[in-house]
């Protein structure tokens, strides 16, 4: 580590959010919020942006540091804790949920830049980052001391309107001509919101375009895509541990699927009670003719238990990897495949639940209508691609990749 820094206490003031000691405390910390977040759920999506008073609970709870190292005050507990904390804000309002993975996960990103920009943004202990991977527009032109980046744009900045700063993901061309993609910090003040997210579904989630009009962005804030991609960039170092040293890709992504799993949990909680009211007020021979509807039910409880193992394996494995290690494109694929049955799958069993509800579930005062919705629009993300992410592990399983000819031979799992 670095002489540069001297302790953690330089990041972290007395206003600093508590550091929580493990995935019980954690989960403990969620359920005293639970109520409030499900009572404002509401107003989160009539506001289109989640409550800044939801945004100040979760971060007095220490919430936000899951993945946070503990240099800078984070707990550090990993993306398996991170995923279940989502899960349970979630199964109260998808919304929340949504912005809570994105803001989350994003300190662990920042977590993989190098010292001096991670002490920029950790200098303030309750910074939230937000992220667009893809920044279209104009790309970004290298100058002296760093890069320029004027006119680019953007749709879908989750959180948004809660954070300071902005990862942004461009192309830069060299003298060369040679190209190379990038991931840099952008405080948020030097972009321009575009308040324009009218959504079918996770409309609380604030998810506005962004426009960077001009902005220099210095050397120390920015990290090669192909770094991150490695398990070697440039803030690895920085922390014990192979947490930090985990190719993006293989993990990112469980920072948002939890809002699926919590979505759809809620949307199972709801059908259950709405069940039981109807069926408690039906005689017993009324009662046995709803046998379709209880096995709806059943297939959704299954899914969702057993989507949920599947995904939370996964996030263990990838907590629990010994520092050094690297995932081969099978893992990779393996993750992504998985990712995106799972979204699909849940998606699928709240489609089931919703044509089951009949008619009283098409008005908008009916709550399982906003977690079929909420449902659908997490699981068009684009992590989430069953297309995609089936032929990538297909390709990956076989040996045939994208361009012909370079197969190396199928992968063989014992």
């Amino acid at each position: 580590m670095s002489g540069n820094i001297d302790t953690v206490d330089a990041a972290v003031d007395e206003a600093a959010p508590p550091i929580l000691a493990s995935r019980e405390e954690a989960l403990a910390a969620v359920e005293r919020l639970r109520e409030g977040i499900a009572a404002r759920a509401e107003q989160t999506e009539r506001d289109r942006m989640v409550p800044e008073e939801t945004i100040r609970e979760l971060t007095d709870a220490g919430l936000f540091g899951i993945v946070t190292p503990r240099l800078w005050g984070g707990s550090e507990l990993g993306f398996a804790t991170l995923l279940e904390v989502q899960t349970a804000i979630a199964s109260a309002c998808a919304s929340t949920g949504w912005v809570y993975g994105v803001l989350a996960g994003h300190t662990w990103l920042v977590a993989l830049f190098s010292e001096e920009a991670q002490a920029e943004v950790f200098a303030d202990a309750r910074a939230r980052i937000a992220s667009l991977i893809r920044f279209g527009g104009q790309p970004p032109e290298r100058v002296e001391g760093g890069f320029r980046w004027r006119g680019g744009s953007g749709r879908f900045c989750s959180g948004i309107d809660h954070s300071q700063w902005v990862l942004l993901g461009g192309t830069v061309t060299e003298d060369d001509g040679t190209s190379e993609q990038w991931y840099m910090l952008v405080p948020a003040s030097e972009l321009e919101i575009i308040d324009d997210w009218h959504s079918v579904g996770l409309k609380g989630t604030g998810s506005k375009s962004i426009v960077i009009k001009d902005a220099f962005i210095p050397e120390h804030r920015a990290v090669r895509f192909a770094d991150l991609g490695s398990g070697r960039a440039p803030g690895s170092e920085l922390h014990p541990g192979g947490l930090y040293r985990l190719a993006y890709d293989s993990v990112w992504p469980l920072s948002l699927v939890g809002a699926v799993v919590g979505a759809a949990r809620g949307a199972l909680a709801e059908f259950i009670a709405a069940t039981s009211r109807r069926l408690a007020s039906l005689s017993s021979l009324q009662q046995a003719s709803n046998g379709p509807a209880l096995v709806r039910l059943a297939n959704a409880a299954a899914q969702l238990d057993a989507m949920s193992s599947l995904l939370l394996n996964d996030a263990r494995v990838a907590d629990s990897a010994p520092e050094g290690t690297v995932f081969s494109p099978l893992d990779r694929a393996q993750r992504s495949r998985n990712l995106a049955f799972a979204a699909q799958q849940l998606r699928a069993a709240v489609n089931e639940l919703y044509e089951s509800a009949g008619g009283s579930g098409v008005y908008l005062s009916a709550p399982l209508q906003r977690w079929w919705r909420d449902v659908n629009t997490a699981a068009s993300h684009v992590a989430f691609t069953w297309d995609l992410a089936s032929v990538a592990y297909g390709r990956a399983v076989t040996g045939v990749n994208a361009v012909a000819g370079t197969g190396t031979g199928p992968a063989v799992r014992a």
